[in-house]
């Protein structure tokens, strides 16, 4: 009898000492939301050649990679903007600067494109990137130098280009000196050099004119056809900034020419201007209405998330 009850004590004892194990362990799991779920990082890039941040996705991967670029007003605000809505779809993303940081050119004049593709080096080396599913994205001046990188480095599957250019166009520097804004193998790009600026007219008039010169504008022209992998084009037809949506038809002429294997797509948005590439108040001031760049900048981000998981993240 002394026995049967010992042994009901000590299984009654076993019973509530499983119990607050089992309490205890789900309180520390209700305390702990980051283990309980990962989220995207964002890490400065550290002892390379370059500025950038790395955006990555929850998880191990391998996960696609995309090449960051941005446009004329430098700096890196597009570029992580972009990488913390492609890391959130499952893209590694590298948000790069070449000018108007510390330790970068104050201008963008004569950069190297040998600078994008060691940006490409530190993705396709790296342990959480599929080196084989890398694309590059860029808006104005980054769209330019995206479609061109792209022409030179056959490691890039796929591009989109926000208000594009089918041609190198001449730097953007003080003083507005007549150089390239690319060089490569240490020699500067040929470029389409900018017409004097009339009374009453738009950035974007003076650019179209600035094409009237045939023969820079043919020796300045993008090789698009080399591109190793499909292409999307997003523009505003009401860019006062430059003329993208002529721009980028002039690149669909050029794949149409040259019989491009590849998807290429240019999805030109009435009443947009020139900043659809993020979600932005202010957009009106290069042109477009309120509700045009809205309209504009919704599916210009699902576009391009869409081409991107298909060409990808689907390989």
């Amino acid at each position: 009898m002394h026995f049967d009850k010992l042994q009901k004590k000590n299984f009654f004892r076993w019973r509530v000492s499983r119990r607050d194990v089992l309490v205890g362990l789900l309180l520390l799991v209700l305390s702990c939301p980051a283990a309980a779920e990962e989220k995207p990082q964002k890490t400065p890039v550290q002892g390379q050649p370059f500025v950038a941040n790395l955006h990555l996705p929850a998880g191990k991967g391998p996960f696609p990679g995309v090449l960051l670029v941005g446009g004329s007003g430098g700096g890196i605000g597009w570029q992580d903007y972009m990488g913390e809505i492609l890391a959130e779809k499952g893209f590694a993303s590298l948000a790069l600067a070449y000018f108007g940081m510390e330790g970068l050119p104050e201008s963008l004049e004569l950069i190297p494109i040998e600078y994008f593709q060691k940006g490409l080096d530190y993705l396709a080396a790296h342990e959480a990137v599929d080196a084989k599913r890398i694309g590059v994205i860029g808006v104005s001046k980054g769209g330019e130098v995206a479609l061109l990188l792209a022409s030179y480095d056959p490691r890039v599957r796929a591009v989109v280009a926000f208000a594009p250019s089918a041609v190198v166009f001449q730097s953007i520097a003080k003083g507005f000196p007549r150089t390239s804004s690319w060089t490569y193998k240490g020699k500067p790009l040929s470029f389409v050099p900018y017409v004097q600026m009339q009374s009453g007219e738009t950035l974007a008039d003076m650019y179209r004119r600035s094409l009237d010169q045939k023969d820079e504008v043919a020796e300045a022209a993008i090789p698009v056809e080399n591109i190793n992998g499909p292409i999307l084009l997003i523009s505003g037809k009401a860019d006062t900034l430059w003329p993208s949506t002529y721009l980028g038809e002039m690149v669909m002429e050029r794949l149409r020419a040259h019989a491009f294997p590849h998807r290429n797509q240019h999805v030109a948005y009435e009443d947009a201007g020139h900043l659809i590439s993020s979600i932005r108040s202010d957009a009106t001031r290069r042109g477009g209405t309120q509700e045009g760049n809205a309209r504009a900048q919704r599916d210009g981000q699902l576009q391009t998330i869409d081409f991107l998981q298909k060409h990808l993240a689907s390989r």
